[in-house]
């Protein structure tokens, strides 16, 4: 064989191997992570808001005093060690070499201010109510003691989770909580550097970060609202991550060699929010009603295209003390009955608030039509994400589409919306409801937490407070040299993970 030939072989052969290596290499030279939100958030402040996007930016910003590890394990990481005085006292001691992205010393003064705030925020006290604010000490620098107002099953959940995020008490009392929420100061391998309202947020790393160096310096998070768009980005490069990627695209994000699905089961509930506080939602018969108008497997189906299950109860079968209580029952002959016991025999006209989403705006379509079969005219209101957070917060949404993201995998993280206290417009006001979220959450043995969970499920169904929707699925997408970032049922993945191949 000619050795000009052999030669041309041996040069074809490695062009093909490099172009077959480079296919999964990080592009040259790269130190910045660009990644799409679906929204923009309301803040980033994780005491005073419910929703991923937010949280997703805040993996970067905020540490938490411990993590847990892959095997279910909770470990130190902020806080070096803790000890269990009794079931309601827990002595915590702190790393010494933590400073805020203003330099100034993380503390024990920062961490009962944070754990303070997050027992008294409406946003975080699903979670932390069961902190005692007024008994939760400094006892020196580095030490402090959290004190419960009752045995409290899931704290430690609670305090490894993205809402146990540790803020800097002098930053935030002087900027305002306002300001505090759109430029964060936290401890995170990431600083806050600038907010591009409607177009992105900036960060970049932090020189005095205590833990190990992430593989980027600079990191943006650019708000694209339009899925496609989102694919579209993600397909051409434009970001390495984008997520909430609309049903439509998955096949063709999975089957595409530069891209890489990374889906899921979420441990979210979509749900259907009526103001119990405004006429004529506040007659059970009414709410009935609705409910019954509602087919719950054709709406399931279009809204989710076959990426969810019909909800059959209040949360989700993988966490503890689920029970089957629903759905109600289709029959519009029922609903128009109900509507004229109540005196609505012709119906009434009601608003239903919703933002730009793929699936809350098909779910407001869906609705308009079905519960305008029983007489029922839906106005749909269509506004940003912050307004909508801002008029449910005063109690001022009469109907949403609504999918909270649920901090923990527990009962109580899981019934976030229901506690009497909770400044939002479902507005219940039931004492039951919060009796039996106390019981349940103060309940350390787990079979007898189950039950108090069963029986408050029965009851939310009797009375129709709100209508279950969904369980669904969820994915994001990545581009191939992107490893570490794994899915996470709370739809907020951790992207201090991320690493480049």
């Amino acid at each position: 064989m000619p050795k000009k030939f052999i030669v041309l072989v041996l040069l074809i052969g490695m062009a093909l191997s490099i172009a077959a290596c480079t296919a999964n290499v990080t592009p040259s030279g790269k130190n910045d992570l660009k990644f799409a939100i679906d929204q923009e958030p309301a803040s980033l402040d994780p005491y005073m808001h419910t929703k991923q996007q937010g949280f997703t930016v805040g993996t970067l910003i905020f540490e938490t005093l411990i993590k847990k590890d892959k095997n279910g394990e909770f470990v130190p990481w902020l806080a070096k060690e803790w000890e269990f005085v009794d079931d309601t006292t827990i002595i915590f001691k702190l790393r010494d070499d933590v400073t805020f992205h203003d330099g100034s010393k993380f503390t024990a003064e920062d961490a009962v201010y944070s754990l303070t705030l997050g027992a008294t925020s409406s946003f975080s006290k699903t979670v932390f109510s069961s902190i005692d604010p007024e008994n939760t000490k400094v006892i020196d620098e580095y030490t402090f003691e959290i004190k419960l107002l009752n045995p409290y099953a899931p704290l430690f959940e609670a305090l490894a989770s993205f809402r146990g995020a540790m803020l800097c008490k002098a930053a935030r009392e002087s900027m305002g909580e306002a300001e505090y929420g759109r430029a964060p100061v936290g401890t995170g391998p990431m600083k806050f550097v600038k907010w591009v309202s409607g177009d992105r947020i900036e960060l970049e790393a932090y020189e005095g970060y205590w833990g190990e160096k992430l593989p980027f310096e600079k990191a943006t998070a650019r708000i694209i609202v339009e899925s496609s768009s989102r694919s579209i980005e993600l397909e051409t490069g434009g970001v390495d991550i984008a997520m909430e990627l609309a049903f439509s695209d998955w096949e063709r994000i999975d089957n595409n060699p530069d891209t890489v699905l990374i889906s899921g089961e979420s441990q979210s509930i979509t749900f259907i929010l009526l103001n119990n506080s405004m006429k004529p939602l506040d007659d059970i018969r009414v709410r009935q009603a609705l409910a019954h108008a509602i087919d719950m497997e054709a709406l399931v189906n279009i809204a989710f295209q076959g990426n969810a299950v019909v909800a059959d109860s209040y949360y989700i079968p993988s966490i503890l003390g689920h029970k089957p209580v629903g759905p109600m029952e289709y029959n519009l002959e029922k609903a128009k009955s109900l509507l004229e016991e109540a005196g609505y025999p012709d119906g009434f006209e009601i608003d239903f608030y919703t933002y730009e989403h793929p699936i809350h705006s098909v779910v407001a379509e869906v609705l308009q039509s079905m519960w305008g079969a029983i007489g029922v005219k839906v106005n749909i209101v269509v506004v940003d994400l912050a307004t909508l957070t801002e008029l449910n917060n005063a109690g001022k949404v009469s109907t949403s589409h609504m999918s909270p993201a649920v901090a923990i995998a527990d009962p109580d993280a899981a019934l976030m919306i229901w506690p009497t206290w909770r400044t939002i417009s479902i507005r219940h006001n039931d004492q039951h409801v919060q009796d039996l979220l106390d019981a349940g959450r103060a309940t350390y043995d787990e079979e007898e937490r189950a039950k108090i969970y069963g029986e408050l499920q029965d009851y939310l169904f009797s009375k129709t407070y709100s209508i279950p929707v969904a369980f669904p699925k969820a994915a994001f997408g990545t581009r191939n040299y992107i490893e570490g970032l794994e899915f996470s049922p709370s739809l907020v993945p951790d992207m201090t993970s991320v690493r480049f191949k």
